[in-house]
């Protein structure tokens, strides 16, 4: 059931939210899709139940849980679709997603569910940070890099659709360390989000909330948290797995399959990167290993 947020501005709840957004002559914009057909199904009937049609589908980020409707929608309406830019190779060509979790190397068959490889999607138009004219609709986009390449967020009315940018307090109490590209980015991304004047901000998953301060704070948090452990975890020469390993020790958090191990592991890379970046460890090649030490 669509949720009103204001007079051109809807949400339909679910695992992945989707923005739904009203424009000129009943002609609907959907913010991302969700991960599957079903998911595309449920917000083509709750547009058409409102008696009108999609048109275009906004991606705020090329990660499976949120395109993968949109091959869907496209082949039932013809909608035009926009994506970020590096972003939009990876809608058009979705394995790169399992594969560059895998070293980029070709991904284990564990690896292609519908978890991390969607359907191709086309894309029509790569959309940049600022002012978005859709189906008659001022659309701000917002520059969001961090949890993917180049993840975006969309604001509407007042309404900031801001995507993973922030995760539920639930969400990060059950898996501990959140996937993350670049912790450099992530965090300039978090000050972005805050900085952003709202009066509903919309998060990819969870509760939409009026500030995003809270959980700006809880995610910023972890982030350093985890930081803080990594080069802990390296006062000694040390690998990046063994990093992984001591994380998950550490946390307590139960990886019992490949896409979790995988999502995990280039997280620690990103954590690695950062602190490489800042100083706070040096790298090198030793004895055919790759190894990490602080400074």
């Amino acid at each position: 059931m669509l949720v009103e947020l204001g007079d051109r501005v809807s949400l339909l709840p679910g695992g992945v939210n989707i923005g739904v957004l009203r424009g000129d002559g009943g002609r609907m914009a959907l913010i991302d899709t969700g991960l599957n057909e079903t998911s595309a199904k449920k917000a083509l009937k709750a547009v058409r139940q409102a008696g009108c049609e999609v048109a275009a589908i906004l991606t705020t980020h090329a990660h499976a849980d949120h395109f993968g409707g949109n091959a869907a929608v496209v082949k039932r309406t013809g909608a035009r679709v926009y994506a970020p830019a590096f972003d939009e190779a990876v809608l058009r060509y979705p394995l790169f997603q399992p594969m560059t979790l895998f070293a980029g190397a070709d991904p284990l068959e564990t690896l292609r569910g519908n978890f991390l490889l969607a359907d191709p999607s086309p894309v029509d138009e790569v959309v940049q940070p600022g002012s978005l004219l859709v189906e008659g609709l001022e659309v701000e986009v917002i520059p969001l890099p961090g949890h993917s390449l180049n993840q975006v967020g969309y604001l509407v009315d007042g309404v900031f659709f801001c995507a993973d940018v922030v995760l539920p307090e639930s969400v990060l109490a059950k898996y501990k360390i959140p996937y993350l590209f670049s912790v450099t980015d992530h965090l300039r991304a978090l000050d972005t989000a805050e900085a952003v004047p709202c009066r509903v901000a919309v998060p990819g998953h969870g509760e939409r909330v009026e500030s995003l301060e809270g959980l700006v704070r809880a995610n910023r948090a972890l982030v350093l948290e985890v930081m803080e452990q990594v080069a802990t975890l390296a006062h000694a020469p040390v690998t990046a797995e063994a990093i992984l390993t001591g994380l998950l020790n550490h946390y307590g958090a139960a990886v019992t399959d490949a896409p979790s191990f995988y999502l995990l592991q280039p997280t620690v890379f990103a954590f690695l990167s950062h602190l490489h970046r800042h100083g706070r460890l040096a790298h090198e090649v030793r004895n055919g290993q790759s190894l990490w030490v602080t400074c």
